[in-house]
């Protein structure tokens, strides 16, 4: 499997010194996606870096579709509901065989950045005509030390990219394919992707977006958040992460919702004048049976069989984040798992797809251009 990606990345290198500009982007692309080999617990299928490659093209096609002019935003989840400032802490009794990566010392603290965001493919409202979205939380750790995934200038970090349910919408790489090419061709329309008859692997992301559809929030800051997708934790050993709010509290979803609902209910929770902290726990799920899916990312892990082992808690405290300087420059960081240490190496096929497509994604949203005329917002 090895030989199979180090022959691409050199058919890569040969195409882009002979290609066109477009063709030699690809290639680049398709190097940048198979840059780390597979760990011992991947099985990579065949043609999946060519596919990866695809969709970073297309990915790119669909942002400069959704914006033609102005600002590009995120290509999945745009819209932040709150970017706040937080603390995360290793806990001083983490148990010993938890004590990995940004893990290892019991007591250690980080400043972090937190984006609550929604996955819808615009900048729309919190509570669209067809229902609920998927709801995320990603965490960045800043002053992380150790060996680091990505040559990237800058402070060292650990990011950790949640969503509100246990199980990623589609299983690989093949699926989202489809998808992509369906979101392009009907301008974000994959109603098509649903037509019988269904795929058994069709099925699965049926099954997750039903979930999503019946799943509603009333604030983001009481809901849990998931990996989905798998990590190493260590050279030798495979974890799932989740994060659960200490607070029982469950804010009703107005019965006319505004369309920025869920950011009015973080403000009123973390207003520094009659707010309160915000905690959660961070939980770590340790695969300790084979039968555990890594390259199925619509496969949840049970609890009875991989039970969650609190290793850290977050603590947000109240803090006027509706600032605009702190939107700004939330707006202007990027996010990806594949920020962090070489002990938490993002695994799984949708976990490879991530790093190019992320990294397309920032560097498009990074460029510059002049406008031609104003941006099309959706409302």
């Amino acid at each position: 499997m090895i030989k199979r990606r180090a022959a691409v990345v050199r058919a890569a290198t040969l195409l882009a010194i002979f290609a066109t500009p477009h063709q030699a982007a690809r290639a680049e692309q398709a190097g940048a996606a198979t840059s780390s080999p597979l760990t011992k617990f991947e099985k990579a299928p065949q043609g999946e870096a060519e596919q990866i490659a695809q969709i970073i093209d297309l990915t790119t096609q669909l942002l400069q579709m959704r914006y033609p002019e102005g600002m590009a935003r995120r290509g999945v989840h745009p819209k932040d509901h709150g970017c706040v400032k937080a603390t995360f802490t290793v806990n001083p009794d983490i148990p010993e065989n938890y004590k990995v990566g940004v893990f290892a010392t019991p007591g250690r603290k980080y400043s972090a950045w937190i984006r609550f965001s929604n996955a819808t493919p615009f900048l729309a409202p919190d509570l669209g005509k067809g229902g609920p979205d998927s709801r995320g939380m990603a965490i960045k750790l800043i002053g992380v030390e150790g060996d680091a995934l990505l040559n990237e200038p800058g402070a060292e970090t650990q990011d950790f990219l949640l969503i509100n349910l246990p199980a990623f919408a589609f299983p690989n790489v093949s699926e989202y394919l489809q998808v992509t090419k369906i979101q392009l061709a009907k301008h974000d329309d994959i109603s098509s992707f649903f037509a019988p008859p269904l795929s058994p692997e069709k099925l699965k992301t049926a099954a997750v977006v039903k979930k999503i559809k019946q799943t509603n929030l009333g604030n983001p800051l009481e809901s849990p958040y998931f990996s989905a997708a798998p990590f190493l934790y260590g050279a030798d050993k495979v974890a799932k992460f989740s994060v659960t709010p200490r607070s029982a509290e469950k804010t009703p979803v107005p019965e006319n919702p505004s369309t920025n609902y869920l950011r009015e209910a973080m403000k009123k929770s973390l207003d520094p004048a009659i707010g309160k902290p915000a905690i959660f726990d961070f939980k770590v799920q340790l695969r300790n049976d084979d039968s555990l899916p890594v390259e199925d990312a619509t496969a949840e892990w049970p609890e009875t069989t991989a039970p969650p082992q609190n290793v850290a808690t977050i603590e947000i405290d109240p803090q006027n984040f509706d600032n605009p300087l702190q939107v700004t420059e939330c707006e202007h960081m990027a996010f990806t798992p594949w920020h962090g240490l070489t002990a938490h190496q993002p695994i799984g096929g949708i976990n490879r797809l991530r790093r190019g497509v992320y990294i397309a994604s920032s560097k498009f949203r990074s460029q510059p251009k002049e406008p031609t005329g104003f941006p099309k917002w959706p409302w």
